[in-house]
Parts: structure tokens; sequence; C-alpha cells
């Protein structure tokens, strides 16, 4: 085959597959020779010790490379970076994903233009005992929900481990992850670039290896999950600048206008004004926390706030940073002084200390998120590329 007029790299990442690797490699020659296209089918290794590679050597129709690091990313993105196709399709090589969906989603990915075809095992005829019950209903559900609620998909299922994909698409991407969550990275750099992404209903088969899944249900979930939200700063902005400013504008109604009823309902008094402090210094926590995200994403756009609070010059800060910590330690001072005023006994202060309390809790939460994002900042530039 001429690499120059190769159409599908097919991409296998492989990590100790012996069982599996012979079937799954006939069964897509098959399916890949049956397309008259000209393909090249790679296994990307990822340090296999039991005899795998043995086995791929002996189809002539069959590439190996080698993953310098280990991972289910790393591994793919080896296979990818190595392969010569228009377009780049993958599969694990456990013999759970039906490769006979290829020439549906290849159909489906040059007749529609699209930047990705997806095989949806949600859709699809699930085998029993093929997926787990948390990953059926629970993981993956739940983790592809907040993909399309916050990146503005439309999929079902964002855990697929079969997929093709234009290859320049794929390269203007740029994916990083090294693992499990590579699957996750892949889709929402996809939705960040406005690429066309259709599914198609494909299933799932048992995995025919004897021995445990390398996914670890627990670790790689979370890790999914910390990839997601790290890749939504604007979420997290929104969210804190709703809450702080929200709720600290209650708290200031608060001091001027409690006890306040309606009727028999209390809906300012002390404890009203005690969730008020909380969810405000929460608010403030979480807007510094989006500002931290937007320092390792630079392509995503602050609102005008944020990015003042992110481009503040070091003497403009410090200076705001030392009246804060004036008007805190003011705040302190004041009720250390009338609690020595009781001779450090109880007192019933508690409409006079409440102001103080959200001044003393939000304003420090305040300084030191503030501060951290611009140490974070400072850290990140001295390394950052120039």
């Amino acid at each position: 085959m001429n690499s120059k007029k190769t159409e599908i790299s097919f991409i296998f990442p492989c990590l100790n597959e012996r069982e599996t690797i012979e079937g799954c490699i006939r069964e897509l020659q098959q399916v890949l020779s049956a397309m008259n296209i000209d393909y090249e089918i790679i296994i990307s290794d990822n340090g296999s010790t039991d005899g795998s590679l043995e086995i791929a050597q002996k189809y002539k129709d069959v590439r190996i490379v080698h993953a310098a690091k280990k991972g289910y990313g790393e591994a793919l993105k080896n296979g990818f970076a190595q392969a010569n196709g228009k377009y780049i399709a993958f599969a694990d090589i456990d013999g759970s994903y039906p490769l006979n969906f290829l020439p549906q989603m290849y159909e489906k990915i040059v007749a529609e233009n699209a930047d990705m075809v997806v095989a949806s095992r949600m859709k699809g005829k699930i085998e029993d005992k093929a997926m787990p019950f948390m990953h059926r209903y629970v993981g993956t559900p739940v983790l592809t929900w907040i993909i399309n609620l916050l990146f503005g998909g439309k999929l079902s299922d964002c855990n697929s481990g079969f997929r093709i994909m234009k290859n320049s698409a794929y390269k203007s991407w740029k994916v990083m992850s090294s693992g499990m969550e590579f699957a996750s990275e892949l889709l929402i750099k996809a939705l960040k670039n406005k690429a066309k992404i259709i599914e198609i209903p494909a299933g799932l088969n048992r995995d025919k290896r004897s021995k445990a899944p390398h996914l670890n249900t627990w670790r790689d979930g979370m890790r999914h999950l910390l990839f997601i939200l790290s890749e939504c700063p604007k979420f997290f902005e929104l969210i804190g600048l709703i809450f702080f400013i929200t709720f600290s504008a209650l708290e200031m109604m608060s001091i001027f206008l409690a006890p306040l009823s309606i009727g028999n309902i209390t809906i300012l008094n002390y404890h009203s004004q005690l969730i008020f402090i909380i969810l405000s210094s929460l608010g403030i926590q979480i807007w510094c926390f989006s500002m931290m995200l937007y320092i390792f994403s630079p392509q995503e756009k602050p609102y005008k706030i944020s990015q003042k609070a992110l481009n503040l010059p070091e003497d403009r800060l410090f200076l705001i940073l030392i009246c804060l910590l004036i008007l805190v330690s003011y705040c302190l001072l004041s009720v250390f002084i009338n609690w020595s005023k009781a001779h450090f006994q109880e007192i019933n202060l508690i409409y006079y200390i409440l102001p103080y309390l959200y001044a003393i809790t939000t304003i420090s939460s305040g300084i030191f998120s503030l501060l951290s994002v611009h140490i974070i900042k400072r850290k990140y530039n001295d390394k950052a590329p120039r």
C-alpha cells in the first residue's frame, strides 16, 4: 500500500492483550478489506510483555509502534502521531467493540463531512454483562450529561472507545491527556472547536479477556470528572460571581433591616445572615478558582471584572491587600475590645458581630485566594515558554 494514499489508519492501543489481539486484527482486516480502501493497522504498544507483539508481527499489514510513556492516552497519541491516513480510527483491543460498524462510521464521516463519528454503546445493543452496572447507569450517563451541559454537546456516550475522525481535525485539537480521560478530552476539545460530531448506535460485546480490565472505575472516573471541570473556567466564574454578589447584597440588606419578618416567617435574622456569610465566602473562593483555571487556559476569555483582577499591577495588588488586611484587623480588634469590656464573659452581641464576621470571613478568604491566584500566575508565567 502507498502511504500517501492511505485513507484510514486504525490504531489499537495495546498492553498485554495476548488473548484477544489476534482475533481483533483478523476481524478488522476482514472489515477493512471489504471496504476497498487503502488502510493501515497500527498496534501502539504500551509495554506489553506477554507475547502480544509476537502475535501481531505475524500479520504483514500490521505496523507496531512503541509509546514511550505509560497510559491509555499516551498509547493513542503515539499511534495517531505516526498515522498516515486521512482518517484515523481506534478501538480497544479487548474484543468488546463490534468492528463491523466501521464501514458505516466511515460513510457517515465522508458523506456528512463530519470531524468525528462515535460508535455509541449506550444507543446500541449491550450484551449481558458487557458493561458494569455503575458504568452503564451512573458513570457514563453522568459524565456525558456534564459534558453536554458545559460544552453544548448532544452525545449519549462520552466514554466510547471506538471512534473515527479526520486526522487534520485531531491535530488541531491538541489533545494532551495521558490516561483514560483522553476519551473525554477528545470530545471536549472537539466541541470547543465547534467540530461536527455524529453518533451511530453500535452497542457493546462482552470483553473476551479472562483478566481484569485496565480501567479502574473510581480512579479513572474521577480523572474524567477532574479534567471535565478543569476545562470550564467560565462555569466556575459565573457561579462564583453570582454567589458572591447575591449573598453579599443580601448580607448588606440584613445589616440594616434585620430582624425582618413577613407574617409569621422571619426572612432576615442572624440565622439567615450566617448562611449569607458562608455562601458569599464560598462564592469569592469559586470565583478566584476560576481565575486560576484561566491562567492555564489563556485561550479562554474571562469577564472584564476577572480580567482586571487577573491583570492587577503588583503595586496596586499590594495596596489592595494591605487595605483589606487593615479592614480585617480592625474588625477582629473591635470584636476583641467589646468582648474584653464584658471581662471575656458571654455577651449577646450577635447583630453587632455578624457584619464583622462577614468582613473577616469573606474578605479574608478573598485576600488569600487573590494572593494565591497571583502567586500561581507568577510561577506559571516564569515557567511558560516565551
